[in-house]
């Protein structure tokens, strides 16, 4: 069986998913399909609209065979972090044949380029990083801008969209590490990353807020849903009955009220030691919740400039979690081998494990309560947060909670290949 590789957050899956999957069989003639996905919280410090086991069941009713969790320490860290803790994992399962990753450019060969520039970091564009950097932006705004001074603003553009961001650091985490996989990428189609506008492939913004909007406004419930309807790969209700059953719209006051409980109660090392603070950015945190009286107004409050909103999101998750630098910069440490948790799979996806279980390199994980103890204890501490995000997602943002589900929830089974 020849498969394809695809890191993902699917919240939720839609036709763009679909239509990646789809194209990227068809180009690559792969037959089987294993997704690393985001768990409770995403790349970008937000808490997932449905939990991972409803999202796992979304995918594999819509052509994905096997999803496995990307965990927190690399799920909710920055784009580097991200794809170089998910090609860990593809590389050390021995069964990915063709990583596949959308962009909004949609060539390979430029990408690759321009990947393999950022890697060597040639004298010339470090200086006009340094150069940018010290103008005050932040680092993703000053390495564009440095590029466009190295290779022409046509080049740098192709680090202003956040797909494009993220199909350059896979390929840099392949260029890093030896490798037998072939990167591909298919371009976006519609809705662009972030856009909440209409169209035939709605992106994943879009349909949160849609399905927020209709909940806000249970009278225009009909009228709103409305534009979900022949937008999804699969059945309406399969998306709808679980957020409407388990979603809680009150989850950013929780999520604020312990944030605020967590920090102000305690001295501002903690902060100060959380990844992607510095500058003396944990005082400005602190003053912003001592005033906050919600969660958007303790995040504008943070934001600037050279602090972008992801970094603060992801910030606050990883000081809510008690992930501290050190720990961290552990995860993404070359020795450190990660594992594989299972979320789901489907008959096709059972092949593909019994692979990963022949060839691989890393534990398999499919009942926490026994398989944990075959962990290091490194990989039980990197565990440990999966755990505790899933507490705290379904604490705050779930109608029916249920302690340590991770240690209680089966993996999802499809009998749709």
């Amino acid at each position: 069986m020849k498969i394809i590789g695809i890191i993902a957050e699917y919240n939720p899956f839609h036709k763009g998913h679909a239509w990646q999957i789809e194209s990227s069989k068809k180009e690559s003639g792969c037959d089987g399909v294993m997704v690393l996905m985001s768990g409770s919280i995403t790349q970008r410090g937000d808490f997932a609209i449905l939990n991972k086991w409803e999202r796992t069941r979304l995918a594999l009713s819509s052509g994905v065979d096997l999803v496995c969790e990307l965990p927190f320490g690399y799920a909710c860290q920055s784009a580097e972090a991200f794809a170089h803790g998910g090609i860990k994992i593809f590389n050390a399962t021995g069964v990915i044949d063709v990583l596949s990753f959308g962009s909004e450019f949609g060539y390979l060969k430029p990408l690759n380029s321009l990947a393999k520039i950022l890697v060597d970091e040639p004298a010339e564009f470090k200086s006009f990083l340094k150069q940018e950097l010290a103008t005050g932006v932040s680092f993703p705004k000053a390495r564009e801008l440095a590029i466009q001074s190295f290779l022409g603003n046509e080049v740098g553009n192709l680090l202003k969209t956040p797909n494009n961001i993220l199909a350059l650091e896979y390929l840099k985490a392949l260029h890093k590490t030896e490798h037998t996989i072939t990167p591909m990428t298919v371009k976006r189609q519609g809705a662009d990353y972030h856009s909440v506008k209409p169209s035939e492939y709605l992106s994943a913004s879009g349909i949160r807020k849609i399905l927020k909007d209709a909940q806000v406004h249970p009278a225009f419930e009909r009228t709103i849903l409305q534009t979900l309807d022949h937008k999804l790969p699969y059945p309406i209700d399969e998306l709808l009955t679980p957020f409407r059953k388990n979603y809680n719209p009150n989850g950013d006051d929780a999520f604020l009220n312990a944030l605020r409980l967590q920090i102000l109660s305690r001295d501002v090392y903690h902060l100060k030691n959380t990844p992607y603070v510095s500058e003396g950015l944990e005082h400005k945190i602190r003053d912003a919740l001592k005033t906050a009286t919600n969660l958007d107004e303790c995040l504008n409050a943070i934001i600037s400039k050279r602090i972008p909103l992801t970094r603060v999101r992801r910030i606050l998750c990883n000081r809510l979690l008690e992930l501290d630098k050190e720990t961290l910069g552990l995860f993404q440490s070359e020795s450190y081998v990660p594992y594989l948790r299972v979320l789901g799979f489907n008959e096709k996806g059972k092949s593909i494990l019994k692979q990963i279980k022949e060839k691989g390199d890393l534990p398999i994980l499919t009942n926490l309560k026994k398989s944990r103890f075959s962990l290091s204890p490194m990989q039980r501490k990197m565990l440990y947060y999966d755990c505790r995000a899933t507490d705290l997602h379904n604490q705050f943002y779930e109608n029916n909670y249920c302690y340590h589900r991770d240690y209680i929830q089966s993996p999802v089974q499809s009998c749709k290949c």
